[in-house]
């Protein structure tokens, strides 16, 4: 696999760190609506001073849709160190091109796995916390506009709930 190289470092733009929520339960995926792109994305944002990308992503997602969710990862080894740990990992680190205040810039997401605390037996309805959200049934993703490389996160999440890693 081949990433995209730069002629020169003025050619970077600057970058911004993210974290996104991949919330799939009963077929469905949690999506919010982007307003200035347009697009469909799993709920996130800035990671926030002194805050972990763990607990952005928990934070966002409970902040745009009004669900609690937990991180759902490989289990890591526990150092008993709070000092030097592992925290939970990542499903994905994903690279996508945005605009903020009118300037260009990348967001580098830490795109975790996440599923609903505690587990729902039906679809959990959803606060519009000023933010667009809803559950899209997993076969229906075509039907509507995606922002960049949520397509290929779904099915990385899907990839890793058949490995084991449990949604």
């Amino acid at each position: 696999m081949q990433t995209p190289s730069f002629k020169s470092d003025s050619e970077r733009l600057p970058s911004h760190f993210t974290a996104s929520g991949i919330v799939i339960e009963l077929d469905h995926i949690l999506l919010v609506h982007h307003k200035r792109i347009g697009a469909w994305v799993p709920p996130g944002g800035h990671i926030e001073e002194g805050e972990y990308p763990h607990e952005t992503c928990v934070r966002e997602v409970l902040e745009e849709t009004g669900l609690a969710v937990e991180v759902v990862c490989e289990t890591m080894p526990d150092t008993q160190n709070r000092e030097a740990f592992f925290p939970p990992q990542p499903l994905c680190l994903h690279i996508v091109k945005a605009t903020e205040k009118g300037s260009d810039c990348f967001h580098l997401d830490l795109a975790y796995l996440c599923r609903i605390v505690p587990r729902p037996s039906a679809l959990p309805s959803l606060s519009q916390n000023g933010e667009e959200c809803r559950w899209l049934k997993l076969d229906r993703l075509a039907d509507v506009l995606l922002a960049k490389n949520v397509s290929e996160l779904v099915q990385l999440a899907l990839s890793k709930s058949r490995a084991g890693v449990i949604l």
